[in-house]
């Protein structure tokens, strides 16, 4: 048995250092004082060990069982479905389970199984998706939760699920016919979604983004405390606590949605840089491994990990920057939080047990 990427797990360690270091600042005035911390310090250690004991499962598992994998798809359906009826709801979507000592967001290791189940799919149906059926039955694997999700409502957590199923699909070698089909369909679905599905705020998030200037004291009020928060930040911040927009409360959601812009008020462009190089590193390292396997399942569901890695930091820092809407999508590894954390943590303890028990 081969080792554990030295790369990947190098990367996890520097991502996490940055979160609590970042989170032992922002949650000294929490009451009782620093208890964010201690609850990110605890997700922290359970990924770790959920990372490792991934790693040492053979993935072939899930290659080889579509019994598991189906039984997988159709508990995250249920508690996608179960979520709406007895869920908590936070930041306007019923989207979690209150356990007490943890809210448990079902949608975030949905996105892993989504990947698992795309990714032996599509390998067993490469040959053969040029034929509609078989891309249609694709997409209705995304399809189901992604709809189950939109009525929460969370459209960031949809268009993560649709995308994944869209880059996947692409990366099997689908035809320009179908590529093209497909786009038409995301058009017709993005105006459908406009004038029936979205709700008032998420129509004003996305005008306020086009028209930035348009009520900053209200819908624009985050978007424009992160510009400030990034910018007062400079080139080396103003330094671990002594974040007056964090601090003094004027950046909401600074432990979660707006983490980025948090950081680079307190270790400025320099701490930033640090980040972005690490993400930089991981990506790399997932390319790399997507064309050294050899096997179409290990190559589709590293590229779906790295998709959805690439996509929720594009996201996030997007939204963090002004470039794009905000649509409440977590930065990996960064942001506070147990789900997205554990989740992530298992998707590439797969990846690195994919590595290690490569032919």
């Amino acid at each position: 048995m081969r080792q554990t990427d030295r790369v990947i797990l190098l990367c996890l360690v520097i991502l996490s250092i940055f979160s609590l270091l970042i989170l032992l600042s922002l949650s000294k005035n929490d009451n009782p004082p620093f208890s964010i911390f201690k609850k990110q310090l605890f997700y922290f250690l359970i990924g770790f060990l959920l990372f490792f004991i991934f790693s040492s499962l053979d993935w072939r598992i899930f290659f080889t069982s579509s019994t598991l994998l189906l039984t997988l798809y159709s508990i995250s359906l249920f508690l996608l479905l179960a979520v709406l009826v007895i869920g908590r709801t936070l930041g306007g979507a019923r989207g979690w389970f209150n356990l007490g000592f943890f809210n448990l967001q079902p949608l975030e290791f949905t996105k892993i199984v989504l990947i698992l189940v795309l990714a032996k799919y599509l390998s067993s149906r490469h040959l053969e998706l040029w034929q509609f059926k078989y891309l249609f039955v694709s997409g209705l694997y995304a399809a189901l939760p992604a709809l189950l999700v939109i009525l929460q409502p969370d459209m960031g957590g949809a268009i993560i699920l649709i995308s994944l199923w869209f880059f996947m699909v692409l990366a099997s070698g689908i035809r320009w016919g179908q590529f093209f089909l497909l786009l038409g369909i995301f058009l017709i679905i993005g105006a459908i979604s406009w004038s029936f599905i979205l709700k008032p705020y998420q129509r004003n998030r996305i005008l306020n983004f086009l028209n930035p200037q348009e009520d900053i004291t209200g819908i624009g009020y985050n978007r424009r405390q992160a510009l400030i928060s990034i910018g007062s930040g400079k080139i080396f911040g103003k330094g671990l606590g002594w974040g007056t927009q964090t601090q003094l409360n004027f950046l909401p959601l600074a432990k979660t949605d707006f983490f980025f812009a948090a950081l680079c008020e307190e270790l400025g462009l320099i701490g930033a840089l640090i980040i972005l190089l690490t993400f930089l590193a991981l990506f790399f390292r997932l390319s790399y491994w997507i064309n050294v396997f050899n096997n179409n399942f290990t190559k589709l569901f590293t590229f779906g990990i790295l998709i959805k890695l690439l996509l929720e930091v594009f996201i996030n820092i997007g939204m963090n920057t002004g470039i794009l809407p905000i649509i409440g999508i977590a930065l990996p590894f960064l942001s506070y939080g147990g789900s997205h954390l554990l989740a992530d943590f298992i998707g590439l303890g797969i990846v690195n047990s994919m590595i290690k028990h490569r032919a």
